[in-house]
């Protein structure tokens, strides 16, 4: 029995996901008079998260949604970002007020999904611990098997948002299983929220560990539990399997010749637990849409954390997709079709930039590892450092919000040291 509701103007919209893409498009849908409803597929709404850049389109999308607000940068102007070798001897000391990009927040996730959750409308119905098990396509609508606490149901909707992330459940279902759309780049990405500062790091600190095929980033960010994440070549993994099944055991073979930090931090992800685990990988579709159910974020067009557009994707794609519909009031596909059309372009050349970027992020050998370390050197030279931030600053544009970010008041985000109840399997094609 399909189960019929009528939204506030007739038109009711699933979307499936509660992250950054999904809570944006919500609110955006809500806007344009579509009665919501979102459904998660974990117990409570996630917190924490890794180190992101909100770049600027990001934030003018924040801003439209009403939540730029409560969002502050967290890397102050007196950090350092640190770079060291495996034996962890320092190559390079970049002051993080001359690398940040002025028109850019540096944030952790969970400050886009607080942010947004906060300032989710009233009328957006939110079911956690429930999950799409099918979805039937009708004429003008889509019919949808849910599975929640209150048992399964089936019912009409005449929109199905796919948000939910790079394994999405709605893409496998209506566009296909997801070894056609992904494109492995062979790296695996573990990341962790750590208990405590190791070392004499302080607040604003950010140290790079690097070494040819495998490198961490550890965030000692503003206000917030430190935030490690190490990407490698699969190979060093031996047997990918593992990785999901035990991330720290494969982190100390991976890393446990680096000296320095690296055997604290270890420490530190073993007490903690993982909190992601997965093979780094893009996704790539010829279109997003199909009748009423669309694609949006990370289970449309992922490009990788590589490419540093990841979050302002999202919420443009999402912010952005309430509008093009509310356009076309008397056509939803038409109005889908526009809103695909004017932001695929953005999407793309993030996903090419990463596939550019991947080598200087994860050098593949030392040619790579060599000149990525003397771009590293260049920028400690103070001139060099000053100069690419003046470029930075006069790409900006005199005014707008990310000119000068606001780095007091950082937007208060909970964060989850425990280890994931779930992680994704790995795989390789």
């Amino acid at each position: 029995m399909i189960v019929e509701r009528t939204g506030r103007n007739g038109r009711r919209a699933l979307v499936v996901g509660a992250g950054v893409a999904g809570l944006a498009a919500a609110t955006s849908l809500d806007r344009a008079g579509w009665d919501v409803v979102v459904c998660e597929r974990a117990d409570a709404r996630r917190t924490g998260g890794y180190f992101v850049r909100l770049a600027p389109e990001g934030l003018a999308a924040a801003g439209r949604l009403g939540v730029a607000e409560a969002l502050r940068t967290r890397l102050p102007a007196d950090g350092v970002i640190t770079g060291v070798d495996a034996r962890g001897r320092t190559v390079s000391r970049v002051e993080a007020s001359l690398a940040d990009d002025p028109a850019a927040l540096a944030l952790v996730r969970g400050d886009l999904e607080a942010a947004l959750w906060a300032a989710r409308p009233e009328h957006v119905a939110v079911r956690f611990a429930t999950v799409p098990r099918r979805i039937d396509m009708a004429r003008n609508a889509a019919d949808v098997v849910l599975d929640g606490p209150d048992g399964v149901t089936r019912e009409r909707f005449d929109l199905v948002v796919g948000a939910d992330g790079v394994r999405s459940a709605v893409r496998s279902m209506v566009f296909g299983p997801e070894e056609r759309f992904r494109r492995e780049f062979d790296h695996v990405v573990v990341s962790a929220v750590l208990p405590r500062l190791p070392g004499g790091l302080r607040e604003g600190d950010y140290v790079v560990p690097a070494d040819v095929g495998r490198t961490a980033h550890l965030m000692a960010v503003e206000a917030h539990a430190p935030v490690v994440f190490f990407t490698f070549r699969a190979e060093l993994a031996g047997d990918i399997e593992r990785v999901a099944t035990d991330p720290v055991g494969t982190l100390r073979a991976v890393y446990g010749d680096f000296a320095g930090l690296m055997p604290e931090i270890l420490d530190g992800v073993e007490e903690a637990g993982a909190t992601h685990v997965d093979t780094v990988a893009q996704i790539r579709l010829g279109s997003w849409r199909r009748g009423r159910v669309v694609l949006v974020g990370d289970a449309a067009w992922c490009p990788t954390l590589y490419s540093g557009q990841g979050s302002a994707l999202a919420l443009v794609g999402g912010e952005s997709l309430g509008t093009h519909l509310a356009a076309h009031p008397d056509d939803p596909e038409a109005g889908l079709a526009a809103w695909e059309g004017a932001h695929r372009p953005a999407a793309l050349a993030a996903s090419s930039a990463a596939r550019r970027s991947r080598h200087f992020f994860l050098p593949g050998n030392r040619v790579v590892a060599a000149l990525r370390a003397g771009a590293l050197r260049l920028a400690t030279w103070s001139p060099a450092g000053k100069l690419l931030h003046a470029v930075a600053s006069r790409a900006a544009g005199p005014g707008g919000p990310g000119t000068s970010p606001d780095r007091r008041d950082v937007h208060p985000t909970a964060t989850s040291g425990s280890r994931s109840p779930r992680h994704p399997a790995l795989h390789r094609p």
